[in-house]
């Protein structure tokens, strides 16, 4: 089986006050692992897409995606807006344009669902833009320090994941303020002398835990809505241990830690509504995991043997029976494929 091809996404260099929160015993543990299950998530044949040469749609640079009632919602970060498309990926319309004012973006890049809107990150204005459906503008929120996604929590409203604290994952609006919270268990926590930018996504699931994914240990850390820290799980070895090992020949290759100040190797956190979460990441074999923390098991979503998806797309939105691929950097703009339970 194969896997699309690894992309990193680098922080270059270039030119939070945090509030205490409750945290159990569980914080001084070494993390477990996720098993890797026995079945896996194949993906089929396509069902629909939308060529390089559709100029309706001109996606440059998907950045995320989210479901509607009408289709999806995509970020068009390359050209600051949010490009709406039916479940068919017919082109609906398109919605923003460069700027800073309302409804304005200068890299719109994260989605989440918050109700019944969707809550958009632009990580070039440093806030966060609430939008309908179909992506017509309702209003926004600034946040104090850089963010590396965000979502949405039924009790808590909008959670971020925050690089601005080093010692937190997340941040949380209340009073108006935006307060950090989600301390970073110890053993989790990362030491050195180059600066580093946070990399982390974040997702809230149905039954009101907030997981984190940390970007620089590849582990899943989940927390209560009071930051109390549930579990922390690594992602299935040796997959894991050999992203690392990528990553940080990209980052030598770069210039080194003095010059690279954070690396992508997950592109989204996606919750799912049986509360697992779906991770877009390239690890062995596997170009995704969707993970039952209550499990610890991650059951990969693969590619059939032979198939060349170098083309298929950057990231992907999983759903039960199908996936959404955008993000091509050769290839279709948008690439929907069938997806079925198999045995290993």
């Amino acid at each position: 089986m194969s896997a699309r091809a690894p992309i990193t996404l680098l922080w270059l260099l270039a030119a939070g006050a945090c509030s205490p929160d409750a945290e159990s015993d569980v914080a001084g543990r070494a993390p477990g692992y996720f098993t890797v299950s026995a079945s896996a998530f194949e993906i089929g044949a396509l069902t629909a897409l939308v060529p390089e040469t559709d100029d309706d749609v001109g996606l440059f640079g998907a950045g995320d995606v989210e479901r509607t009632s009408q289709g999806y919602l995509i970020t068009d970060s390359g050209n600051n807006r949010l490009v709406a498309v039916d479940h068919r990926l017919n082109f609906v319309r398109t919605t923003g344009r460069e700027g800073d004012g309302p409804g304005e973006y200068q890299f719109v890049h994260n989605l989440a669902p918050a109700g019944n809107r969707i809550v958009a990150l632009d990580q070039g204005l440093l806030r966060v833009s609430f939008v309908d459906p179909d992506g017509t503008f309702v209003e926004s929120t600034a946040l104090h320090a850089s963010a590396g996604d965000v979502a949405w929590h039924v009790d808590l409203g909008l959670v971020v994941a925050d690089a601005g604290s080093p010692d937190h994952y997340l941040s949380r609006f209340q009073d108006g303020e935006q307060v950090a919270f989600a301390q970073i268990p110890s053993a989790l926590h990362t030491h050195g002398d180059a600066f580093r930018i946070r990399t982390d996504l974040v997702a809230a699931t149905s039954d009101g835990t907030i997981h984190v994914l940390d970007g620089f240990h590849l582990a899943l850390a989940s927390y209560a809505p009071d930051g109390t820290l549930l579990r922390a799980i690594f992602l299935p070895e040796p997959a894991r241990s050999e992203a690392l090992q990528r990553n940080a020949g990209y980052v030598e290759s770069f210039g080194g830690p003095q010059k690279v100040l954070g690396a992508w190797l997950a592109t989204s956190l996606q919750p799912l509504a049986d509360g697992r979460l779906f991770v877009d990441i390239n690890m062995g074999d596997a170009m995704g995991y969707v993970l039952d923390p209550a499990a610890a098991e991650a059951t990969p979503v693969v590619f059939p043997a032979g198939h060349d998806a170098k083309t298929w797309g950057a990231g992907a939105y999983f759903e039960s029976d199908q996936i959404l691929f955008y993000g091509s950097f050769r290839g279709p703009q948008l690439a929907l494929a069938s997806l079925k339970l198999v045995s290993r």
